[in-house]
């Protein structure tokens, strides 16, 4: 980031930040009304490159409690100001170096109150019948709209359907707050007009306002209509039913009433009352139900079309829906796999959940089971009596085999169709196990900041010939303050692989690396080696933020700039910074002065006075052993010209 100007700002720039309540007596006026103010000025004389003029503002003269950017342009509006109010203005140039001119000479302005727009309250909505007679509407509310504003007021009314409402007769004298307006709908016609009520003060601008509300005129019920629906067959337990609706109206094209859909069943125990899906004035709709779940037999359903009004306003249609029997498929609860050891005695496995499918099938069941591996686990044998809710199987797997079987249990309740349910589970038969393998690892020695390190791990198996069991190779470290726990390469069932780390940055001591072999074994199923990883010190130099270039103005000092230092090995407290400029004539040593303490430091410089021009600030942080320094470029400049010619262009309330 730049910085302008740090110096104290000439003759009135000092008043900028004085007195921020002033501003005060504006504030609370500026929802009344706002006006806009456009300023003018001539462009900087000076030499410097001008990125940005600035107009300052406020309600006291040199007193500036608001600022508006207008970039390079030489004009710019101001808006959202009190009307009734007189505002002051300055304007300042920026250059491209973020530095700051004096004030321009000072103008000032008055927002002159606009016209204020009548007023006149909202109306409501009527509804009457065909050939109704004389209606009357009282208005009320009507005003000039401010109480200093004495206009003669003219109040008209219009209709937007003279077809069914005529224009309304207005009843109004200036200035009173109420009125009235009378209309009669036209002979047999009905529909709905929109009635715009108008006052207008006579002002050349915001001098009118507009209440509209509708007039409905009800016409004669014509019934409504619905197609007629066929009769359907489902099977039992079949899923959500959908029967599709057309035909629906409203008895007559030009009746637009809210039309209701309902639908009912003679027969809930069978088939639910019907959910409606349908909106008005669609033609269209439909309705959903699911039969009753083990039931059968049939319902009478109704279905409603409903316009709303006090007569004809119904019709219905009726359709069978018959729900033919079916077998239900018989029940068994799942089952649970199994794993035991290798020579086991005989298992015993208990069925539950056993049923024909449905309370009202009261068939004969047949419970069987078989092995997809007999040479692990012969065909279990089955106790069952029909029709009881438990039984169980039974085996014993073949001596010194080992391995997996897949059971299936199967419940057949005799039916022709939707007759069988079959349950899986699977017996896994464990063998012995032996002790995975891997060779012992030597010790490693390092330097603080080393790169990775990569160590190859041999010797690695299950421990046996005639076991392939899936290898898993960990690692882990006792001081993952110095080294991480490592990362391990292997695959299964590979004899070698390894294992890799980076020690932690400045760090160093000693950790104990484990390595581990699983074979995922119930026992005797784990190796571990360990060694000794060390890590000896070695000094860091220290380190220091970097410092973002500045630009001050001649004669100015820059603010205390923050930097921070640090070392791996030193306190911060305990290293030692200096600073050094390479030009002199801009910058001496003894301009270079810092603060700051631990490892938040500032330095502030202060060039030679009535100098400009470009100085390289070296600052060095040394730690005894190493030093790091940090440079940045201190351009001390003139501050550009103030415009000229500030004038106010056009005023608008």
């Amino acid at each position: 980031m730049m910085f302008s100007v740090y110096s104290l700002r000439k003759s009135r720039a000092a008043l900028v930040t004085l007195l921020g309540g002033v501003f005060f007596a504006i504030s609370p006026l500026a929802a009344v009304a706002a006006g806009t103010v456009t300023l003018a000025w001539d462009a900087s004389s000076g030499t410097n490159a001008i990125a940005n003029y600035k107009v300052y503002y406020g309600a006291a003269s040199a007193t500036y409690t608001n600022s508006v950017a207008a970039g390079t342009n030489l004009t710019v509006s101001v808006s959202n100001l009190v009307v009734g109010a007189t505002y002051y203005f300055a304007v300042t140039a920026l250059d491209t170096s973020g530095l700051e001119s004096d004030y321009s000479t000072e103008v000032s302005t008055a927002i002159s109150s606009p016209n204020q727009p009548p007023t006149l309250n909202a109306l409501a909505n009527s509804t009457i019948n065909e050939s109704a007679g004389l209606q009357t509407v009282n208005l009320s509310g009507i005003t000039s709209g401010a109480t200093n504003e004495s206009q003669t007021l003219i109040v008209t009314a219009s209709s937007s359907n003279t077809g069914l409402i005529p224009n309304p007769t207005v009843t109004y004298t200036s200035p009173n707050t109420a009125g009235s307006i009378t209309f009669t709908p036209v002979a047999y016609a009905y529909g709905s007009a929109v009635i715009t009520v108008t006052v207008n003060d006579g002002g050349a601008s915001n001098n009118v306002i507009s209440r509209t509300f509708t007039v409905t005129v009800n016409s004669v019920n014509q019934a409504p209509t619905l197609n007629t629906l066929a009769n359907t067959t489902i099977n039992e337990n079949a899923s959500l039913q959908t029967v599709s609706l057309s035909g629906i109206g409203s008895g007559a094209a030009n009746e637009s009433q809210p039309l209701n859909v309902t639908a009912s069943s003679s027969n809930t125990g069978v088939i639910p009352n019907p959910a409606v899906t349908y909106t008005s004035p669609n033609a269209t709709g439909s309705i959903s139900f699911t039969p009753v779940a083990m039931t059968y037999g049939s319902a009478t359903i109704t279905v409603t079309v409903n316009d709303g009004a006090t007569s004809n306003n119904v019709i219905s249609r009726t359709f069978t829906v018959t729900v033919n029997p079916v077998n239900q498929v018989p029940t068994l609860n799942t089952l649970a796999n199994t794993t035991i050891n290798e020579n086991a005695s005989q298992q015993t496995v208990n069925l539950s959940g056993i049923g024909s499918g449905a309370t009202n099938e009261p068939q004969t069941l047949t419970v069987t089971a078989s092995s997809s591996n007999t040479n692990l686990i012969p065909n279990p044998t089955v106790s069952y009596s029909s029709p009881s809710a438990t039984g169980s199987i039974s085996f014993t797997p073949v001596a010194t085999a080992n391995g997996s079987a897949t059971i299936t249990v199967t419940v057949n309740d005799g039916g022709t169709s939707n007759n069988v349910i079959s349950r899986t589970f699977t017996v896994t038969v464990n063998p012995v196990n032996q002790p995975p393998t891997l060779n012992t690892l030597a010790d490693v020695n390092l330097n603080e900041n080393a790169s990775q390190q990569t160590v190859n791990l041999s010797g690695i198996g299950s421990g046996a010939a005639n076991e392939s069991q899936t290898l898993t190779v960990t690692a882990s470290s006792s001081n993952t303050g110095v080294i991480p726990n490592p990362t391990v390469t292997y695959t299964s069932t590979n004899a070698t692989g390894s294992i890799r780390f980076t020690p932690v940055t400045n760090a160093y001591g000693s950790a104990t690396i484990t390595v581990t072999v699983n074979d995922g074994g119930t026992s005797n199923n784990i190796v571990s080696r360990t060694f000794v990883v060390t890590v000896n010190q070695v000094n860091t130099p220290p380190t220091i933020s970097s410092i973002t270039n500045l630009v001050i103005a001649m004669d100015g000092v820059t603010p205390a700039i923050s930097f921070t230092i640090g070392d791996a090995e030193t306190p911060a407290a305990s290293l030692t910074v200096s600073g050094n400029s390479d030009n002199a004539a801009l910058v001496l040593p003894a301009g270079i002065v810092f603060g700051g303490s631990n490892g938040n430091r500032t330095v502030t410089v202060t060039p030679e006075p009535g100098q400009t021009g470009v100085a390289n600030i070296t600052i060095t942080v040394d730690d005894g052993t190493d030093t790091t320094s940090s440079v940045f470029q201190l351009s001390v400049r003139q501050r550009p010209a103030a415009p000229g010619g500030f004038r106010v262009t056009s005023v608008t309330p």
